[in-house]
């Protein structure tokens, strides 16, 4: 009886091991080599285009690797990096990488109710906002990454055909605020977001934030957000064909890359 009790622990353990090794060593390294290998289009030189990457530094390597990706791609773009957290409680990690701005942290986002990209109160959420536009001030399209966002290949703008690009898999919650019947929802990480609309367009009415949060009855998050006020501001959102939430074969923007999520 115990050598069977023994060898059950055994064979346990080293399915365990073996599973350990493919989800977390396996299976992100073969990804991130089918990122890396994609075949380029060949760049677009009629538009210019930036990012803004707002990150807890909770996830260093994922962090680096995010903005390695983007930067393999386009080498001269400019990125705008805000920490959500003060930084003197952060190892400065983002050394080294050219065209980075970093934005001083908001103290008015360091709250209990306040977490990274949830916002509970109208002053956060005009806060990211106008970082948004920051970004967006000298670029034709600004991309939202995240820890978790690889770019894998060069964007074609002929594709983006909206004033937020992206996937449109769910419609617009009227929760969330006023919505338009069958306009999709969107802002979340890989997003591609026009800059001429974010500098001209984009209106931040602390009125209607105001309503949005008095409706959700919780903290707002930052695509909620993104996706109501663009509506509002008579935006439009819609699918960019080179975005994905997998690795498919021709990658261009792929979200929900968690695989380095390790530190």
């Amino acid at each position: 009886m115990k050598a069977r009790v023994a060898l059950f622990f055994l064979v346990f353990f080293v399915l365990a091991h073996d599973l350990y090794q493919y989800f977390l060593v396996i299976a992100p390294r073969d990804l991130l080599t089918s990122c890396v290998s994609a075949p380029v289009k060949g760049f677009d030189f009629n538009a210019t285009i930036g990012a803004y990457y707002q990150t807890s530094s909770n996830h260093v390597l994922a962090s680096k690797l995010a903005l390695s990706l983007f930067k393999k791609m386009y080498a001269f773009a400019p990125i705008f990096l805000y920490v959500d957290r003060p930084l003197q409680e952060v190892k400065p990690w983002w050394l080294g990488y050219d065209f980075l701005t970093l934005i001083p942290f908001d103290s008015a986002s360091k709250s209990s109710e306040n977490k990274g990209t949830h916002f509970a109160t109208i002053k956060a959420c005009s806060s990211y906002l106008k970082r948004i536009i920051l970004a967006a001030q000298n670029v034709d399209w600004l991309i939202l990454l995240e820890d978790d966002v690889w770019t894998c290949g060069s964007v074609d703008f002929s594709e983006l055909t909206h004033d937020m690009n992206g996937q449109c898999v769910a419609e617009y919650n009227s929760h969330w605020g006023d919505s338009k019947p069958g306009a999709c929802y969107g802002g979340y990480g890989g997003f591609i977001l026009r800059g001429q609309f974010l500098r001209e367009e984009l209106k931040i009415d602390r009125a209607y934030i105001g309503k949005i949060l008095a409706q959700l009855k919780r903290p707002v998050a930052s695509d909620e957000l993104l996706s109501a006020v663009f509506l509002k501001s008579n935006g439009t959102i819609g699918r960019y064909p080179g975005y994905a939430e997998k690795m498919g074969e021709s990658p261009v923007i792929v979200h929900q890359m968690k695989g380095f999520y390790k530190d």
